[in-house]
């Protein structure tokens, strides 16, 4: 409601409130006040006549109630609970029988006894202890005050209901509700009227500020007094004068500014402290491609992975860990943070600054694709080259048909060679689609049981186990053979790679439904969990030490992937660190 939002109508509600908090108090008090006179009564009673009632050892449950009944008269009056709300009841431990003039115990005596028992008096005064502490007990929405004591070996425990001070009570309530209801008028004419001399000026302030919000800022106000008000009228009035000379030194220097970050050919995007645009220029836009920005900070940083939040860069500076590199439409983007601050140093947000690198990117990235290219594709060929030169070198060149077979598989492997050479170059025509690929019909067993044969002296060498196991007929399939012979000695090299001397390389081939099926197990380094998912992407490695080492550049199994994906096929991998790892192919039975 708007009248809780008037100052007002508070200072108003403040005073009613005030007299309310007052009212309550002496209500409550009044109320306490009248309670505990009638149980100090109660209580003075009950010890009076607990001090003059002798009673006769060999004394009856029935005689106790007889000496407290009418008939028994003195005792009676000794206690003073002749009155219709005051009870009492007679407990005997010894047989747990119990007399009382309780209508309620009448009623419901089951009740009435479980709500004796739990009496806390009752309970003291049963472990011997005075059982006369002051509380306000209620029995069927009827409120009274206990009293219980011993004597010999029973309990008498005494009930004194509200109605006696009940009425009382009302009357003080009725007295009060009336004083309150005065009081409460009285304070809202007062406050209405004290409140006025305290709103008045101050809306005339609130009507002067909307105008100079407005860009009015000739407004000036009257001083009316030399109070507190006057002083805030005088203020306001100089900050009037001032914030209109700030304004336009300020204005002067936004119009150079957006002059500036108009013309820059870097993209500028400013954010405040709470990750909301305040600004961004044509350059920024034109390098994301868009029409307009309207995103937080870490929207922005989600959307173009840039892998860092706000509250990183502003209260964690972690922009000190360098620049960040985007991938925008063909284009790569180079992104800088920097936090700007207000006089106090505190930060106020972050300014983003875009440079376009695309150029300076692409050749980059050419030149790393084609070095890694050749380093990881030509090694295979070579290192099968070598092995059968130095087998022939160490005497195998006596036996001229092991010569000649030796000789005819370094010739292959040189004329595959400069295939692979030449696919290299081209390797850019992969990612744009444009291979060309030698589509013929050829025996996939026959291809991977020559990749073993290449590759068998590598695998000698470090007393390695390389066995194939043919499983079913193998029927023949349409591909590149070049190609998938360039995927399976891959995956064999990677094998003997990372296996350690004496393990073992086991190829299975097999047919499962319309796909032929290449399956190899190792037992080498493995490959950690996390590194799984990534093996097949590009340059990604998952030791670069042990890698470089090894002459591994990444690009491999990233190369294997598209080859066998451009073939209908597919190439998965499972590992255990410490155990081993299994590559699986898949290609299609045309």
């Amino acid at each position: 409601m708007r009248v809780f939002r008037s100052l007002q109508w508070r200072l108003v509600f403040i005073f009613i409130a005030m007299t309310i908090c007052m009212i309550i108090p002496i209500s409550l008090l009044l109320k306490f006040q009248v309670e505990t006179s009638y149980y100090e009564n109660f209580k003075e009673d009950i010890e009076r006549g607990a001090q003059a009632w002798n009673i006769k050892p060999d004394s009856s449950l029935d005689d106790l109630m007889y000496d407290l009944s009418l008939e028994g008269n003195k005792n009676v009056y000794l206690f003073n609970i002749y009155s219709k709300n005051k009870t009492y009841t007679i407990y005997d431990k010894s047989s747990n029988e119990i007399r009382s003039t309780d209508k309620r115990f009448e009623t419901d005596p089951e009740s009435f006894e479980l709500e004796m028992l739990n009496s806390s008096n009752f309970i003291s005064a049963l472990a011997g202890n005075p059982g006369n502490k002051r509380s306000m007990n209620r029995s069927d929405g009827d409120a009274f005050f206990d009293y219980a004591l011993a004597k010999g070996n029973f309990i008498v425990y005494f009930r004194y209901y509200s109605d006696d001070w009940a009425d009382i009570i009302e009357e003080f309530n009725n007295i009060i509700l009336n004083v309150a209801f005065t009081a409460i008028i009285a304070s809202l004419i007062i406050g209405y009227i004290l409140s006025k001399t305290i709103t008045v000026p101050i809306a005339d302030i609130m009507q002067k500020a909307k105008a100079i919000a407005e860009g009015e800022f000739g407004k000036m106000l009257e001083v009316r007094s030399d109070d507190e008000i006057g002083d805030l009228t005088k203020t306001f009035n100089y900050m009037s004068s001032e914030l209109k000379n700030t304004l336009i030194e300020i204005s002067s220097e936004k119009s150079k500014i957006e002059t500036i970050l108009r013309n820059m050919t870097d993209g500028i995007i400013a954010f405040n402290i709470k990750g909301e645009i305040i600004h961004v220029n044509p350059a920024a836009l034109k390098m994301l491609e868009v029409q307009e920005m309207n995103m937080s900070f870490n929207e922005f940083s989600s959307k173009y992975d840039l892998k860092i939040s706000l509250e990183d860069i502003v209260y964690l500076q972690l922009s000190v860990e360098g620049e960040r590199n985007i991938y925008v439409n063909d284009k790569y983007i180079r992104v800088y943070f920097a936090v700007f601050t207000d006089e106090d140093k505190k930060a106020e947000g972050v300014i983003v600054v875009l440079q376009d690198i695309t150029e300076m990117q692409k050749l980059d990235n050419m030149r790393k694709e084609f070095v890694a290219n050749v380093s990881h594709e030509l090694r295979t060929p070579l290192t099968s080259i070598k092995s059968y030169t130095e087998t022939l070198l160490d005497g195998a060149y006596k036996d001229s048909e092991m010569v000649e077979k030796f000789l005819n598989v370094i010739d292959s492997e040189a004329e595959r060679m400069t295939r692979l050479v030449k696919d290299l170059l081209q390797l850019s025509r992969l990612d744009n689609q444009q291979m060309q690929w030698k589509v013929q019909e050829f025996s996939f067993g026959e291809l991977v049981k020559d990749c073993i044969v290449k590759l068998q002296i590598e695998a000698r060498n470090k007393n390695q186990k390389l066995e194939s196991y043919i499983m079913g007929d193998i029927p023949l399939i349409k591909g590149d053979r070049d190609r998938i012979e360039q995927v399976v000695l891959n995956i064999l090299s990677n094998a003997i790679k990372y296996t350690p001397d004496g393990g073992s390389i086991s190829v299975y081939i097999s047919r499962l439904f319309n796909e032929v099926s290449l399956k190899v197990v190792d037992t080498g380094i493995g490959i950690p969990k996390k590194d799984l998912s990534r093996i097949f992407e590009r340059f990604y490695r998952v030791d670069k030490a042990r890698s470089r080492e090894m002459g591994g550049t990444g690009l491999g199994l990233s190369i294997a992937k598209e080859i066998v994906e451009a073939h209908g096929g597919t190439i998965t991998a499972e590992s255990e660190l410490g155990k081993g790892t299994e590559i699986t192919v898949r290609l299609p039975i045309d």
